[in-house]
């Protein structure tokens, strides 16, 4: 008779963190998956089981770390499982999933098969948005890959759902879009405790940060642009995530840094007048909410979904996505001088601290799930 009840979540946890036997990556990872594992270390009232996917391993390991079991199974090659309704990972994932007998299932994005893993399976399951590659697909341009995926399974994964978390209301309109009888529960997911610790020490001139990968959603292009122009050659731009590589020439201002490490970016948080995210799609992102965390303004889009944590005017602004002045003048204003930037930062800090902290991240999950475990849906 089991003693508490077992939650499996499949998600594309970034376990090379945690066990020697896993192959490191360099790149972007899903961070708000470490701060629920760090949230959530050494609890008594759920047995945690996570599922990962991973290209690199050949055959299963499994580890234990902070009182969560960790599967790693082999991953399909991706463009085979596209045309495959990845089967070889369901299949995988169904036998592992048989093992464990979880209670709950807790799905983690479409972008990978993980969505179709958890239709498979038959008992309760809760899925949890990460991107949406539909809406990002018809906002700018997405790789032929992620399109013939999206059109294949995202919707047929959101529809088959029973309850569905969001982190912002950005992202359950578009779900909505795609499945309107969805069950949508807002959950946001927590801020890595490193971004607690912080405290401002501004660089003496005006620097701006923006904090992304190299997608074409991201809205580099008009970053750039908008620092290019004379208005704001005397404020700094670094662009973290960005290899000085895909640039030829870069104004004097705009600084490429490539991928910086997780006490990298707190350190550059510490120090920057303004966080901007042009995005033109995104149901975040993290960095938004890690800027807000430490105190910092930020320039987000209405296509952003963390644009929920900037009063405007106050603590930042939200602009339009394709408007190159908006974006000059919300950065000419929150850099006018130090105490104006430090006065915005500090503008509704403590209610986004509260909402962002791994405890409130774990007492509206454990809600959901035990609402879930008792019979009701995630909203009761």
């Amino acid at each position: 008779m089991k003693k508490k009840p077992v939650i499996a979540i499949l998600a594309n946890y970034p376990t090379w963190l945690l066990c020697d036997q896993i192959p490191s990556r360099i790149g972007h990872y899903g961070v708000w998956h470490v701060a629920m594992h760090e949230a959530f270390a050494g609890t008594e009232e759920f047995e945690f089981h996570r599922i990962v996917l991973d290209s690199e391993v050949k055959e299963r390991i499994d580890f234990e770390d902070k009182g969560t079991f960790f599967h790693v199974l082999p991953r399909t090659n991706r463009k085979i499982g596209l045309f495959t309704a990845y089967a070889s990972d369901r299949i995988r994932v169904h036998r592992l999933l048989k093992q464990i007998k979880p209670d709950l299932v807790h799905i983690w994005g479409t972008e990978f098969s993980y969505g179709l893993c958890g239709m498979d399976f038959k008992g309760k399951r809760l899925f949890s948005l990460q991107g949406i590659l539909t809406a990002i697909g018809e906002r700018t341009s997405i790789s032929r890959f992620e399109r013939i995926h999206s059109l294949l399974y995202e919707k047929c994964v959101l529809r088959a759902m029973p309850a569905i978390t969001t982190e912002s209301e950005w992202a359950r309109d578009r779900v909505l879009e795609l499945a309107p009888l969805a069950q949508i529960r807002l959950w946001d997911y927590a801020v890595e405790e490193r971004f607690f610790d912080s405290s401002r020490g501004l660089e003496s001139s005006p620097a701006c940060l923006m904090g992304a990968s190299n997608h074409p959603g991201k809205n580099h292009k008009l970053a750039i642009a908008a620092f290019s122009r004379p208005e704001l050659r005397h404020v700094k731009l670094y662009l973290a995530g960005e290899k000085p590589a895909n640039y030829e020439k870069l104004p004097s201002n705009i600084i490429a840094l490539g991928r910086v490490s997780r006490d990298k970016m707190v350190e550059l948080l510490s120090k920057v007048w303004c966080v901007i995210h042009p995005s033109l799609a995104d149901t975040g992102p993290t960095i938004i909410k890690e800027a807000r965390v430490v105190g910092v303004p930020c320039i987000a889009t209405h296509d952003c979904g963390a644009k929920r944590y900037i009063v405007q005017g106050k603590s930042g602004f939200v602009i339009n996505s394709r408007s190159e002045q908006q974006l000059v003048d919300a950065v000419l204003t929150i850099t006018k001088d130090a105490a104006t930037s430090l006065c915005m930062g500090e503008y509704d800090w403590q209610r986004c601290r509260l909402a962002l902290t791994g405890s409130t991240m774990v007492e509206n999950i454990r809600t959901i799930y035990k609402n879930m475990l008792s019979g009701n849906d995630c909203n009761n």
